[in-house]
């Protein structure tokens, strides 16, 4: 049986979303001319944005049953977060990331998981952190040449560019009841932020849905909550191994189907 607190935890795996996704990416066409062209327009608004606090709502489904997470986010670029999480209501999580490392800290069960980053990219390609939902980075962890504009929708009287996608592989992948086929992102043309992802399997049923609430950018952060220091009397576990053997399994069988 596929633990619902595992299920739980590939939104807070330690491994969508910078400016541009991958290194160069920006220089990169997707074979689609209006599609280059909006992904340019939104990368040059993200350019000024270089904090952001936000709210993301998530709604998971597992055997036919749906659960939230809700995480209050600072993030800064290039790749700096901290997330207060609560799962299903109860469930209390802190992640955190100075670019370098990144932690995971569960107070229930005492325990702190360490990832090294830099380690995991070099072995895997993938970045550790790539899952994590951050608004100011639409592009990231996606098929390059999959992504395509789809149309305009209306969001709480917003007016919305979507894209829709294949995944890359991440712990997303690795960890859900299955892996998601088809990504479908709304992002706001003024600033560049993303306002929802929903996440879809093969069959077109949602699996995962995320929305950014109450953005802020450009905000005046402290520099210290990317700073983790590890609580007294819990257990520290370095699994940068594990995850590196999870995502190449993943990536491994996925080529197989």
């Amino acid at each position: 049986m596929f633990s619902i607190r595992k299920t739980l935890a590939v939104c807070l795996s330690v491994c969508t979303m910078a400016a541009g996704g991958r290194v160069g990416a920006d220089k990169m066409s997707t074979g689609d001319v209006k599609t280059d062209g909006l992904m340019v327009a939104i990368q040059e608004r993200l350019k000024s944005v270089k904090t952001c606090e936000f709210r993301v709502r998530t709604l998971l489904t597992v055997e036919g049953e749906q659960y939230e997470i809700l995480d209050d986010v600072t993030a800064q670029t290039p790749a700096r977060m901290h997330v207060a999480r609560v799962l299903a209501g109860r469930i209390r999580q802190t992640i955190v990331s100075d670019g370098s490392l990144m932690w995971r800290y569960d107070p229930e069960e005492k325990i702190v998981y360490r990832i090294n980053m830099a380690r995991v990219y070099r072995a895997t390609q993938v970045e550790a952190d790539a899952d994590q939902p951050n608004p100011m980075r639409p592009f990231r962890a996606l098929e390059w040449k999959s992504i395509r504009y789809s149309e305009t929708d209306t969001l709480k009287g917003e007016i919305l560019r979507v894209f829709e996608a294949t995944p890359e592989v991440t712990l997303l992948n690795a960890e859900l009841p299955e892996p998601p086929s088809r990504v479908r992102f709304s992002v706001h043309p003024e600033d560049g932020l993303v306002r929802e992802v929903r996440y879809f399997n093969a069959e077109g049923g949602e699996l995962l849905s995320r929305k950014f609430e109450a953005l802020k950018t450009n905000v005046k952060v402290d520099e210290e909550q990317f700073e983790f220091v590890v609580p007294a009397g819990v257990h520290v576990m370095d699994v940068t191994d594990d995850i590196i053997d999870l995502i190449k399994t993943t990536k491994s069988g996925q080529q197989k189907e």
